[in-house]
């Protein structure tokens, strides 16, 4: 059958827009659309545009609107506060705000907003029992007459500290590292005398005499910081009080940006050891885990002789509690958005800090980056592809958005071409960027590099793909990430465990040319992992053929029984690591080696992934297979160069050839039937040796079945500009 496309004008859509119907030819109708440039469909072109003084001046905002929706790619700025901006410091910032949304709106823009609870939290004083608190610790060898000095010191990034008081201090003899007789250990604070040299620093005389000579003294102090404990309720009022300042504008989405707990140092001159506490923190831990704080903060640094478990367990307590502070805000900042801006509302934008497993990012965010409520997987910085891929499978959406800055113009091109072989694509950062964070994405410079490649992306975006296949389903046990007791070769410069190297064996995964997904064990825990009725593990809608778990270590007992559960019934699990105890600090070793009997590999090795039955993508170097069947190639050079780029690729069991400029992207049917196609600068196409599609002249192509032998077409050129022969 020959179904040809051109013909006589319906109708048209907008000036740059020509639609046109084709005659019937055995039954089907076809229909095309001529579009210059293509519209974006379905994914918003997200832009984070920076608010300036110079902003709020109507002809400046009116001529950047007017800009972004005519001369770049973008349609969904999301608005930021910048150089000295605070958008709750007045009304006339709300309303030159407001009037930004509304212009936006008017040149056929979407428009958000990021709305920074630290800028409405910096108007407002409150007294220091709501305050952020910070507990240090640390400790002496008193001498032969029970007589010793304790120094602590404790510094943020983010804010200074306002008082120091002394906690607790404890007297005991020490039997080994992180262990004490328990029958030595005293409480012996009224006892002592304390000094602030600064707020941040105090120093701890004991003098208990000869008795206690040779004892350890560890002494506790609470540092007061200015920023409000995220469990206090007050938090949850500034999240609606925030929103409500804008409930007139009809943003189209809110965001926080980076959303987390003051900032410890990114780079400490020593170890940073200390922890988040408050008053609204300590009474919901001691509510939620039925556990004293101070008790607890004492027990993850020792642990009574012969009693691991305790420190164990307070380690892994303590972390999984901290963890759930800025997740709470999320939570509360994402429902109440929709509440007041519609269920429509876009929920951004990322909450990756600084991206990585081992630095201050546990600090910071508590890494909830896969839990955090949000329609897309979000990352910042060029978050490695397999830690992206998990975002991805963990959000409802079929793509992720990863925001992007730099200087390097060229990258920008390089990276959004790459990523978008698996679905992921940039958030732009920033608009009239200063050059503090990168390129200025206004000027000519940066546009005429990424505008072509936005119009070749737009390509993909109409043709809606699946989610990209990703085989292999990577675990790591989030409480071993967390809790490096008793190895302390392995304790890093932010207390947690630096000696796994997580990133770094996914990344060889994924260089390997595995395809796969990397989330934490907090996803079994909360059961959004679970086993299908053929023991496949899903997660959001999204099935695997086998499972790596790196380090189950001090697991909780969910995770536990479900690796026994998937490898009793047979699935194909490596395990890397061992388990001593779980999460609580009790033995497991008969319930590992129930689980390690099954496992068909037993260490970590690329080695060894083909014995789960997973093989390594066909599309290696050139593109990524999607859940459904199709597939996407990119290619930069010939988007450059204009040189169409050749390709020779299997799809549902027929052999596809022809060539394209920047993307390609091929749904078939078993029959070999196009079911729908994106082809930058199509001109031919062939299906087992013979032609099936071609172009009078080479275009931008997005083709899609609407059933029954019929389909539509975009064409990107004006109406009539070309004619297209299809055979199915």
């Amino acid at each position: 059958m020959r179904l040809w496309f051109g013909g006589a004008m319906i109708f048209c859509l907008s000036a740059n827009v020509y639609c046109a119907g084709q005659a019937v030819h055995d039954g089907a109708r076809v229909t095309v659309r001529y579009e210059d440039p293509v519209r974006n469909e379905n994914y918003p072109e997200l832009l984070y545009w920076f608010v300036t003084p110079e902003t709020l001046v109507p002809a400046q905002y009116s001529e950047d609107v007017r800009h972004i929706a005519h001369d770049t790619y973008f349609d969904f700025p999301f608005l930021t506060a910048r150089n000295g901006v605070n958008f709750f410091s007045t009304p006339a910032t709300h309303d030159a705000v407001k009037a930004i949304v509304d212009e936006g709106h008017h040149q056929g823009l979407r428009v958000g907003a990021t709305l920074q609870l630290m800028d409405i939290n910096s108007m407002r004083t409150f007294p220091f029992n709501e305050e952020q608190t910070v507990v240090a610790d640390g400790e002496s060898t008193l001498d032969g007459a029970g007589h010793g000095v304790v120094e602590s010191s404790i510094k943020l990034r983010s804010t200074a500290a306002q008082k120091t008081e002394l906690l607790r201090v404890f007297v005991f003899r020490k039997t080994g590292p992180g262990e004490y007789d328990p029958s030595t250990l005293h409480d012996v604070t009224a006892d002592v005398t304390s000094q602030t040299t600064e707020p941040g620093t105090m120093a701890v005389t004991v003098n208990l005499g000869p008795r206690y000579a040779g004892y350890t003294a560890f002494s506790m102090t609470t540092t007061w910081f200015r920023a409000l404990d995220m469990f206090n309720d007050a938090y949850l009022r500034w999240v609606h009080e925030a929103i409500d300042q804008y409930s007139d504008v009809r943003f189209d989405g809110t965001a926080l940006d980076e959303f987390g707990y003051v900032r410890v140092p990114i780079k400490p001159t020593t170890p940073y050891r200390g922890q988040f506490a408050g008053a609204a923190f300590s009474a919901q831990f001691e509510r939620t885990k039925r556990m004293s704080l101070t008790k607890t903060l004492f027990e993850t640094r020792y642990a009574p002789e012969g009693h691991p478990e305790v420190r164990i367990r307070a380690i892994d307590e303590y972390w999984d509690f901290q963890r759930t502070a800025p997740l709470r805000i999320e939570r509360e900042f994402y429902n109440y958005s929709r509440q007041v801006f519609g269920d429509k509302n876009f929920a951004g934008i990322h909450d990756t800090f600084h991206n990585h497993l081992t630095n201050d990012e546990a600090w910071a965010t508590g890494i909830n980056w896969w839990t955090i409520p949000r329609q897309f997987g979000m990352s910042d910085e060029d978050l490695s592809l397999p830690l992206r891929m998990g975002l991805l499978v963990s959000h409802p959406g079929k793509i992720m958005y990863d925001q992007f800055y730099g200087f390097d113009i060229p990258r920008f091109a390089e990276k959004s071409l790459r990523d978008v072989r698996f679905d992921a694509r940039l958030h732009y950062h920033g608009y009239n960027d200063t050059g503090r964070w990168g390129a200025d994405l206004s000027k000519q410079p940066f546009l005429r590099s990424q505008n072509p490649v936005e119009e070749k992306i737009r390509l993909l975006n109409a043709f809606h793909p699946a989610a990209p296949r990703l085989p292999l389903l990577v675990v790591f046990g989030m409480p071993a990430l967390l809790n490096w007791y008793p190895d302390e070769a392995a304790r890093n410069e932010f207390d947690i465990n630096g000696g796994l190297h997580i990133e770094e064996k996914v990344q060889s995964i994924w260089d390997a040319g595995y395809r796969c997904a990397v989330v934490p064990s907090d996803l079994i825990d909360t059961g959004a992992i679970r086993l299908d009725a053929r023991n496949r593990p899903v997660l959001n809608g999204h099935t695997f053929q086998a499972v790596i778990y790196l380090y189950p270590q001090y697991a909780k007992p969910s995770t536990l029984r479900f690796l026994e559960q998937y490898t009793r019934h047979g699935g194909a699990l490596m395990l890397e690591g061992t388990a001593t105890r779980d999460f609580d600090g009790a033995p497991v070793a008969d319930q590992l080696m129930k689980i390690a009997s099954h496992v068909r590999a037993h260490e970590f090795s690329l080695d060894g992934i083909p014995a789960l039955g997973v093989q390594k993508s066909a599309l290696r170097d050139t593109g990524g297979e999607l859940e459904d069947g199709s597939i996407i190639l990119t290619d930069l050079a010939s988007l450059q160069t204009k040189q169409p780029k050749e390709f020779s690729v299997d799809v549902n069991g027929h052999h596809f050839t022809g060539d394209y400029v920047g993307v390609f992207a091929l749904k078939a049917r078993p029959d070999g039937s196009i079911e729908k196609l994106a082809c930058g600068g199509c001109s031919a196409l062939q299906r087992d040796g013979s032609t099936v599609l071609t172009l009078r002249s080479g275009a931008d192509i997005v083709l899609r079945s609407t059933g029954n032998a019929a389909y539509e077409a975009i064409v990107r050129g004006e109406k009539d500009s070309n004619v297209i022969d299809l055979r199915r």
